[in-house]
């Protein structure tokens, strides 16, 4: 009789586990957002002791309470259950939502990121007032502009990013570069196009036309005119010759590491698949911990190569 009680504690005890660990993972994919970040890196791989201190509190939570209070803790989820029935027909947050969500609190940011290495100069910003000037974004023409092209692409899909803004960031990133066109500056000039100039070259053939400092203006202008995070890099780029020649390129602002991981996710695997196939997500964290991606044109998805590992300035916008 002992052995069958020993036996039958056993199997209760393996069962409860099974469900405390199930329902972990929900609550632990909603949560983990407001759970402060406690994180290190080793060998290039970033340990996320927070993930792992949530889920145990969780689990054994949920492990206690199902033994002590059994009957409650079924009433409670019953209750959840209704509750996330309702908000996936009213489509507030889906079951696609959680799905998308666990895959992407799954991501190995080691295998598809990559956080750069800088060096820095700290040389003044050249020619700053100049380029304030022509990120013109208060204009109605760029801020119309903006906002159309923000909503131009990915709006099947927009409710599968937590942050509307970032599908408005990855809309106008897909736009602008699709329709560049790299043009020289008149010979030993620096010639800066405003973000209304430059978005007047539609009317002639629906394309864009300028150098580095055209682009990193207008991608600033549109970004900064949909409520983002803009800044200006100035960089020395190596030639195959061994010369350097400047470059300047936009950074915007996706918030925490935190975030970093849903990010990638979105990139990888909703918003640029196909462009971003067997590629790695580059980004830069500042002094602060906050993150931002490249928009540079090197490639079409956000988080491209950076031509350089030189900061020599950078200006927030």
């Amino acid at each position: 009789m002992e052995s069958k009680q020993t036996q039958n504690n056993a199997i209760s005890i393996v069962i409860i586990g099974l469900v405390a660990g199930v329902l972990s993972i929900p609550l632990f994919i909603f949560l983990y957002n407001f759970f402060p970040e406690l994180s290190f890196t080793y060998q290039d791989k970033m340990i996320r002791f927070d993930h792992i201190i949530l889920f145990l509190t969780l689990f054994f939570l949920l492990y206690y309470l199902l033994k002590k209070l059994r009957v409650i803790i079924y009433i409670l989820l019953t209750i959840g259950g209704i509750v996330f029935t309702i908000t996936n027909f009213a489509e507030i947050y889906t079951f696609s939502n959680l799905y998308h969500d666990s895959l992407s609190f799954l991501t190995d940011l080691s295998k598809h990121s990559l956080k750069e290495k800088f060096f820095f100069r700290e040389i003044n910003f050249r020619q700053e007032d100049r380029l304030r000037t022509a990120i013109d974004y208060k204009e109605p023409l760029v801020r119309n502009y903006a906002v159309n092209i923000a909503n131009k692409h990915f709006n099947e899909k927009q409710n599968l990013s937590p942050n509307l803004k970032w599908v408005h960031f990855f809309s106008i990133f897909k736009e602008i570069n699709s329709k560049w066109n790299y043009v020289y500056d008149p010979k030993n000039e620096e010639y800066y196009a405003k973000a209304s100039e430059t978005i007047g070259q539609l009317n002639f053939d629906n394309s864009f036309k300028g150098d580095c400092d055209d682009h990193s203006i207008l991608m600033a202008a549109c970004i900064k005119a949909v409520g983002g995070e803009v800044r200006l890099v100035r960089t020395k780029v190596k030639q195959k010759d061994g010369s350097q020649i400047g470059h300047m390129y936009p950074e915007v602002k996706f918030g925490t590491v935190k975030d970093l991981e849903k990010v990638v996710y979105l990139i990888k695997n909703i918003y640029f698949t196909e462009e971003t196939k067997n590629k790695t997500i580059h980004y830069y964290q500042d002094p602060k911990g906050f993150i931002w991606l490249n928009f540079d044109y090197n490639d079409n998805y956000p988080g491209n190569p950076y031509q350089s590992n030189i900061r020599e300035s950078e200006i927030e916008v």
